[in-house]
């Protein structure tokens, strides 16, 4: 089966420990596209994070789509036009951050394509804004910032203690939010049912693609419900090993052009 739709994550999965995309990996990409396949960069990043990212990829050029905030907001990469979003009501946001400060996590949110945070000197904190590519607002007070809803509440940890926490912090909201780790160190909070799959399929019935030709690329627990939806899940050759368990291939490493090993076996034209 040739997909029609194809879901990259990001960090660690399309990006290679340089966080670079490789010669390889880009001219794979251009070349499905050419052939009239959609790219998606799925990821965690808010959408101003995926910019450069998306050129380079010529989503511009081609009929390409950003899922941001892991499923929280889609947009056309052509237009800019949104295609679906669902956010956290102020009220939601502001308990999250509350119960954040209770388990001692570094909150961090998103506005006008930048971060706002109590915290601006947190190394993981700094991490994100590296990644992302944007600037760093200090607020003295967090709260003070949720006037409107927002995509998503970011809070960080020392790995080992976010993973041990994580169930705990959970349990008050049951199924009324999304919470889990995109990262070792970090712990996301967004709206209800969001997650990369969800919107992966609002998107695919949108464009009339059927889940079977739907493929997806990852390496994280953010990208599992992707992996499981896909109608052919990849796991990278870096990937946790709950993501490995959960996909139907293991292919090559991010640092092997582990996505244009694939590719070169279901696409002509495409070399690796």
């Amino acid at each position: 089966m040739k997909y029609k739709l194809i879901a990259l994550d990001l960090d660690g999965t399309l990006k290679n420990s340089n966080n670079q995309i490789t010669k390889k990996t880009k001219e794979a990409l251009i070349q499905v596209q050419k052939q009239g396949v959609k790219l998606v960069l799925a990821s965690g990043r808010p959408t101003a994070g995926l910019r450069h990212e998306a050129k380079e990829l010529l989503l511009d050029q081609y009929e390409g789509y950003l899922l941001s905030f892991n499923g929280a907001r889609v947009t056309d990469a052509k237009t800019g036009q949104v295609i679906y979003e669902q956010t956290l009501s102020v009220e939601e946001a502001k308990d999250i951050y509350l119960r954040a400060n209770q388990f001692h996590l570094v909150s961090m949110t998103y506005k006008n394509d930048m971060i706002y945070t109590e915290n601006i000197d947190d190394q993981y904190v700094c991490e994100e804004a590296r990644i992302n590519d944007i600037k760093k607002k200090k607020v003295d007070f967090f709260l003070d910032i949720l006037e409107d809803p927002i995509y998503k509440v970011l809070m960080t940890g020392e790995p080992d203690y976010v993973a041990s926490i994580e169930e705990e912090f959970k349990q008050p909201y049951g199924n009324q939010l999304s919470i889990y780790r995109s990262a070792p160190f970090f712990l996301e909070a967004m709206a209800q049912n969001i997650d990369k799959a969800a919107s992966l399929d609002r998107l695919a019935k949108s464009l009339g693609i059927q889940q079977e030709e739907v493929m997806a690329f990852g390496d994280g627990y953010n990208d599992l419900s992707m992996i499981s939806y896909a109608g052919l899940g990849v796991a990278m050759g870096n990937a946790v090993k709950e993501v490995q368990d959960r996909a139907k291939v293991v292919t090559k490493s991010n640092n092997e052009d582990g996505i244009a090993y694939i590719l070169s076996q279901i696409y002509e034209g495409v070399e690796y």
